[in-house]
């Protein structure tokens, strides 16, 4: 692949993915390469490759003979995804425990606080929220000091808005975030590993029911409750 097919590519990728978690393109919608093509002036075979990269992801699914559509995943799968999306971020929480620093903490202090004071009664804060939550799993995902695991996380991530754009979006999100990501500063303020994994995988598992109600037809009932991790003075968050 040429430099130049590879940025037109990179181009249509992000355009495709840009509308899939902002809701633009939503579960079982053919997606238009035509459209594409216009509005990206890429021609067929970067537009295919781009394609494939996204199916590959998950996010679309290629027919033969048919076209590209969004996916439309049962209740099974995105139970499954969500499961997988908490393990990896129990175990990037458990490594910034014991391998992030003190101004790190107080980065994700301040970016919760941030979220804290968001109104939950206006329609833009959903998109505040969504932005603010990504930086705050962001810099705890610095923490871990793991570019893999979080390269890994970044498309679950992107995943995680997709699904959550196309039920309820972020506003019910809202209820319960702060106090969930509390649990997760105090654990890793203290250097709490399993503590830290514990309190990541309770908050995601608390976006996952979130989502799953609303594919089940439910009303969006409120999250589990989290436990408050037992911490230790004695595992203190050792500064790098």
């Amino acid at each position: 692949m040429t430099a130049s097919v590879g940025r037109k590519k990179d181009a249509v990728y992000d355009f495709v993915l840009e509308r899939l978690v902002d809701g633009q393109f939503r579960f079982g919608e053919r997606i238009s390469t035509s459209l594409i093509a216009d509005a990206t002036g890429a021609s067929r075979q970067p537009i295919m490759s781009a394609l494939q990269t996204l199916r590959s992801q998950g996010f679309v699914r290629i027919i033969a003979q048919v076209g590209c559509e969004v996916i439309s995943p049962t209740l099974r799968e995105i139970e499954d995804f969500y499961l997988l999306l908490g393990r990896i971020e129990g175990v990037l929480a458990e490594l910034a425990a014991s391998r992030g620093s003190r101004e790190e903490v107080d980065e994700l202090r301040r970016v919760n606080a941030l979220i804290e004071k968001l109104p939950r009664n206006r329609p833009d804060s959903g998109l505040k929220y969504r932005a603010l939550n990504r930086e705050f799993h962001g810099i705890y995902h610095a923490m871990a000091r793991s570019p893999k695991l979080h390269e890994e996380q970044v498309v679950n991530w992107a995943m995680s808005d997709f699904l959550i754009i196309q039920t309820y979006g972020f506003l019910p999100h809202l209820r319960g975030a702060a106090e969930e990501h509390e649990q997760i500063i105090q654990a890793l303020a203290q250097g709490g590993r399993d503590a830290a994994r514990s309190a990541a995988e309770q908050h995601i598992n608390s976006v996952s029911h979130l989502v799953t109600s609303n594919i089940r037809g439910g009303a969006p009932a409120a999250p589990k409750p989290v436990k408050k991790p037992r911490l230790s003075s004695r595992n203190s968050l050792r500064a790098l």
